[in-house]
């Protein structure tokens, strides 16, 4: 068999992470699950058009996830969260979806969440470190709620757009709005990712490999991937200690991520990984799991 190698990376090219998205993607697909998703954004703009907030996710397989959803400190308490989730709720459900999830810290939103109708279904501690991440998930196929509408006043103080760009300029205006509340309670999230690429020796292209992102002493492993002829000779493991060799030098708490029903639950949990949440019915008829490994007490 031709060898194999993989090569570590803090800045893979475009052409790199979308062919790693593409071989989970094809996989997927291969399993009944072909890849729809939607970019969903609700934005906040001021009277000169400047976005100032909102809400950006991602509706697949019929749920909506909640990437970012951030409001000026000015604006808190008047509403402006609810209404704008009232709004991405509402066009999920235009879309089809069945319900929407997000997940947010002990220094964020969780009440807020909760009145809005969304269940705790699992968390990680110590991440980041003294603080708990919650993911929190709302279904819309059984308790569905109507968007409230925008106020009509002749000049309101803010107006609400949607956005299907895939790079918004709004999204770094949410994520500076996020940074800045959180850094005073949690400190930096001081983010960083990984991607390591395998491909045959002498070939450019990409055959799978794995992405990951670092963020408040915590791994999240987004994708890892490899196709069906490098599959049971162990390089799958090999990716995963490289990226946990990666994390422990990184001084990293721990690693967590999520897989479905369909896909490589055993396997994580092979490596040490343990479940801490699983959501229902996502996409419908599975579940998705979601796994973490702690790497500062004492796990191999």
């Amino acid at each position: 068999m031709t060898a194999i190698w993989y090569d570590l990376t803090s800045q893979p090219s475009e052409a790199e992470e979308a062919a790693a998205r593409e071989a989970l993607r094809a996989f997927n697909t291969d399993s009944g699950f072909p890849h729809d998703g939607r970019k969903l954004a609700v934005l906040l703009r001021d009277g000169s058009a400047q976005v100032i907030g909102g809400l950006v996710g991602r509706t697949a397989w019929s749920w909506l996830y909640v990437e970012n959803l951030a409001v000026p400190p000015a604006l808190r308490g008047a509403g402006w969260g609810s209404r704008l989730l009232a709004a991405a709720e509402a066009e999920a459900l235009r879309r089809g979806c069945i319900g929407v999830r997000l997940d947010t810290y002990t220094f964020q939103a969780r009440g807020f969440y909760e009145r809005q109708g969304f269940r705790l279904v699992g968390q990680i501690d110590d991440c980041p470190p003294g603080q708990t991440r919650f993911s929190m998930a709302k279904r819309l196929d059984t308790a569905l709620s109507a968007a409230e509408p925008w106020p009509d006043a002749a000049a309101p103080r803010v107006t609400i757009t949607e956005s299907a760009a895939e790079a918004d300029p709004a999204i770094p205006v949410l994520l500076a709005g996020l940074s800045a509340h959180a850094e005073p309670q949690a400190g930096p999230g001081n983010p960083a990712s990984l991607t390591l690429v395998v491909r045959r020796p002498g070939e450019a292209a990409a055959l799978g490999g794995l992405n990951a992102r670092i963020f408040y002493g915590w791994m999240y492993v987004n994708l890892l991937h490899l196709p069906e002829d490098l599959r049971g000779q162990g390089l799958g493991r090999v990716l995963m200690r490289r990226a946990e060799a990666v994390a422990r030098a990184r001084g990293c708490t721990g690693i967590w991520l999520d897989t479905f029903s369909f896909q490589a639950r055993p396997f994580y949990e092979s490596l040490g990984f343990r479940l801490f949440a699983t959501l229902e019915d996502y996409p419908p008829g599975h579940s998705r799991h979601y796994l973490m490994k702690r790497l500062t007490d004492g796990d191999a």
